[in-house]
């Protein structure tokens, strides 16, 4: 095989790699191995296949070697910050260690995993153009889900089982018609709602595929979003569409266009998200809380409760937190005993690992905003790579995006510790990490073409 075929395999087994990957990570329900261990995700299942078959390629000489980045140091040290927690809480405040506990070494890779598959992938700009494609038949798959629930139909009593977290989640579908499809929780399935909303927007913009195909899915994921009752939810596509707004208002030539489109588009929004609110009652009704936000009941019972909680059990062990302590700290047991959750990824993250855990932790989601943001700057350089190969910029644009909201909504919920979004946010990462670095590539090269046409152009005739 000579380098040319190794490189078109190469390319082809990554692209199919990374559109299974995406798309199981948003529609396959999660798998019960024991019911001694956790439950799984399929694309977590399919991570020692993916180096497997990694590894044999390397050894045909059809694979690269990867190459190192940053994420491996934030894992290495994080693995660190957790064992050294575990030992502490033991060892020093005499906390118990369970089974349990331990499985938050192994955890702390993943991470690691999904965002190098995605960043380690030489995707091409049609390679990327057909995993946008592939990923709006999933996103949209979820959505109908959702509002085959949402209206009740028959099938998805059916499908529940397979995706449901129970207690609460079912109850609150029973009598509210809070959504969750595919991810097990509301909350969770209104955040992966408006990471798709950013990404089909962006699509649109920067005319990445059908735009009548990204309006619509973009359109049916807010929906998805409103049928959950999230009412954080509602709170973060605001911001979102903020942020959305400030990359249409970037300077080039066609920002008039995008901003007038964006303007065109957002009454559209409100009217799916007025016309979904006020079909069910209850669901109108948590929306209209809003008016009084610090008023409201979830917040009230955080505030008061299991937040006050979370920063006492910090403050009594600030430096290492006290490890994952599932003896000491059961939210579950909490919960049952009358107590709130504490439903913030910051103060669990303090409390378990201490300020020194936490800074590391932050780490996993501010390098890959650092690597995007580099490529960021070199599509607002050079406007011909927003004309050349879009839908790198869209997913740049969008990476740095879902970075800065996943930041944001750790503050009332999890992203990097709930299952169904870990996989989805850092191969996402990753991909936008990788198209950074390829259109930083690119730079050079161009700099490079316009200095030969400016000597030709100064040699007399």
């Amino acid at each position: 095989m000579n380098a040319a075929d190794q490189a078109t395999l190469r390319s082809g087994l990554s692209q199919a790699c990374i559109i299974l990957l995406v798309c199981i990570s948003v529609t396959a329900p999660p798998i019960v191995i024991s019911s001694a261990l956790p439950f799984f995700k399929a694309e977590v299942l399919l991570v020692p296949l993916v180096a497997a078959i990694y590894l044999w390629l390397f050894l045909t000489g059809v694979a690269r070697p990867i190459g190192f980045n940053g994420m491996f140091v934030i894992g290495f040290l994080y693995f660190a910050c957790n064992a050294f927690s575990i030992w502490y809480g033991a060892a020093i405040l005499g906390h118990p260690v369970l089974l349990r506990d331990l499985y938050e070494l192994p955890k702390v890779w993943l991470p690691v995993a999904f965002f190098t598959i995605a960043f380690e992938a030489p995707l091409s700009e049609s390679a990327i153009r057909r995993l946008i494609s592939f990923f709006s038949v999933s996103i949209l798959l979820v959505c109908v889900y959702a509002g085959s629930q949402f209206f009740g139909l028959g099938f998805t009593y059916k499908l529940n089982p397979y995706y449901s977290m129970g207690g609460h989640i079912d109850v609150a579908l029973e009598y509210a018609r809070r959504v969750y499809a595919t991810v097990g929780n509301p909350n969770v399935l209104g955040a992966l709602m408006i990471f798709c909303v950013v990404l089909y927007v962006l699509g649109a913009f920067f005319r990445v595929g059908s735009p009548l195909r990204n309006i619509f899915v973009a359109l049916s994921c807010l929906a998805t979003l409103v049928m959950t009752g999230s009412r954080s939810g509602v709170l973060n596509i605001i911001v979102a569409l903020l942020l959305i707004l400030a990359v249409a208002a970037t300077p080039g030539r066609h920002r008039i266009a995008r901003v007038a489109f964006f303007l065109l588009f957002l009454p559209a929004l409100v009217w799916i998200f007025a016309a979904v609110a006020a079909s069910n009652r209850e669901t109108l009704e948590r929306y209209e809380t809003l008016k009084k936000p610090l008023e409201i009941d979830s917040l009230r019972q955080r505030l008061d409760g299991g937040w006050e909680q979370g920063w006492s059990d910090f403050k009594s062990s600030p430096m290492f937190g006290h490890g994952p302590g599932k003896a000491f700290l059961n939210p579950h047991a909490r919960f049952e005993a009358g107590e709130q959750v504490i439903d913030s990824e910051y103060l669990s993250v303090l409390r378990e690992k201490g300020s020194v855990g936490f800074l590391v932790f932050l780490a996993y989601y501010l390098y890959p905003i650092y690597l995007i943001r580099r490529g960021r700057k070199a599509a607002q350089v050079s406007e011909l790579l927003t004309e050349q190969m879009p839908a790198h910029v869209v997913c740049v644009n969008a990476g740095f995006i879902m970075g800065a909201l996943a930041l944001i909504m750790n503050v009332g919920m999890s992203t990097f510790y709930t299952p169904f979004l870990q996989g989805f946010l850092w191969l996402w990462f990753g991909i936008a990490a990788g198209c950074a670095a390829r259109l930083c590539a690119v730079i050079p090269v161009q700099h490079e073409e316009r200095l030969k046409i400016t000597r030709l152009r100064q040699v007399p005739a």
